[in-house]
């Protein structure tokens, strides 16, 4: 079967070819979308020990990563199917494209910028 789609955005999930898209603002808005901040800094295993109440809310480590991965694929069903067989690596790469889909680290960079002509 052709593959549509950008296939630098593309991931294999269990045995599909999921392209990840920019994240809707309903991700957003609950804050669900955020935790990429933290896979960015640190290793998915503290992540996943967090205790309930670390993220503002009744959620552990464990459901935040989970309710992420829903928020970058928007597909609950493929995620529930999938999620115990998930790897680290390919969180890594699916917070990689999730942050090039979204412009993260280009607002970032131009934001830390405008930070610092500011503090001259």
């Amino acid at each position: 079967m052709p593959q549509s789609g950008n296939p630098e955005n593309t991931i294999l999930i269990g045995d599909m070819l999921v392209e990840i898209k920019p994240t809707k603002l309903l991700y957003q808005r609950n804050r669900t979308a955020t935790l990429y901040k933290l896979l960015d800094i640190y290793p998915l295993a503290d992540i996943l020990a967090m205790e309930a109440g670390m993220f503002g809310d009744d959620r552990d480590g464990d459901k935040a990563v989970y309710d992420w991965l829903v928020a970058v694929t928007d597909d609950e069903d493929l995620i529930r199917q999938h999620y115990d067989s998930m790897d680290t690596d390919t969180i890594e790469r699916m917070l990689g494209i999730f942050k090039r889909v979204n412009n993260i680290d280009e607002k970032e960079s131009r934001q830390k910028k405008l930070q610092a002509t500011a503090k001259v």
